[in-house]
């Protein structure tokens, strides 16, 4: 008999509001996909020579204390977990805890060693480098009542797109709640196809990128409400917008197009710092 456990569900927690946002968008993820969760506090605290591996028995104290507390939270909800102190640069100890995950969530901003979310700081850079899917946890503003529950992924035709259309669905299925499925685009004479208009051929592809994407889960999630959604925008934009309300906001890592690389402007950029919402950023 198969006894292996799922990929845990790692998650750093710091005692900051938005920490405690990230541990409890962890736990039921951990609940919904029966994965044990692992509480990781990390400490920026060099030793004497600079480097890290040095703790005192207050900061100690202190970690012991919080992952006690989070450890509560997560039997509350039937969810096992393990934990971690770790001294290390915080995004860089996070990432090497979860080089085994099924996801790493953080929170938007902490404090101590989850500092301001300013670049290079702990979300961003998790997001950029983890090898697993990362969520960042910003708060959310309530669903319109008139559209319930959804999930927004956004889809460019880009590898890294494909990837996070997978995560998206296995969200959208474990939640029991539609998946809002976005193409963005903004067009060039270029691009225009030879005998179309140029608006007209470039909605026609877009359309195309946005059927293709869908394409291979479709039938793998029947039981997800998928809504397609064309927009003559940049991602950034058309993105942040559609995550008002929203459950969760998937995107590529980086992608094409209106993907571009993860840079100071990139579309998962913009939604680390804007959405209203939290963001799953999905690296292939």
């Amino acid at each position: 008999m198969n006894t292996t456990l799922p990929a845990p569900i790692v998650v750093g927690v710091d005692g900051s509001t938005c920490s405690d946002l990230a541990l409890d968008w962890a736990i039921e993820e951990a609940r919904l996909r029966g994965a044990p969760l692992r509480l990781v506090y990390v400490v920026d605290s060099p030793g004497p020579r600079g480097a890290y591996g040095y703790l005192t028995d207050e900061v100690t104290t202190f970690g012991e204390d919080l992952l006690a507390g989070a450890r509560e939270l997560a039997a509350a909800r039937q969810v096992p977990t393990t934990t971690a102190i770790v001294c290390d640069d915080p995004a860089h100890g996070l990432i090497r805890e979860a080089k085994e995950a099924a996801l790493l969530a953080v929170g938007s901003r902490g404090h101590g060693g989850f500092h301001d979310l300013l670049l290079g700081s702990t979300s961003l850079q998790t997001a950029m480098h983890a090898t697993c899917p990362v969520a960042v946890i910003r708060p959310r503003t309530a669903p319109d009542p008139d559209e319930g529950r959804r999930i927004v992924l956004g889809v460019d035709g880009s590898p890294r797109s494909a990837a996070a259309a997978r995560v998206a669905f296995e969200l959208a299925s474990l939640r029991g709640v539609g998946l809002t499925v976005l193409h963005a685009w903004v067009g060039s004479l270029s691009e225009a196809t030879a005998g179309l208009d140029m608006q007209d051929a470039l909605e026609v592809r877009a359309r195309m990128v946005l059927n293709d994407a869908l394409a291979p889960w479709l039938s793998r999630y029947p039981e997800v409400d998928v809504r397609k959604l064309v927009l003559k925008q940049t991602a950034a934009r058309a993105l942040v917008e559609a995550s008002a309300g929203a459950e969760t906001v998937v995107v590529g890592c980086r992608g094409r197009g209106g993907f571009a690389s993860l840079m100071l402007g990139s579309v998962s950029h913009a939604l680390v710092h804007h959405a209203a919402c939290p963001v799953v950023v999905v690296h292939e």
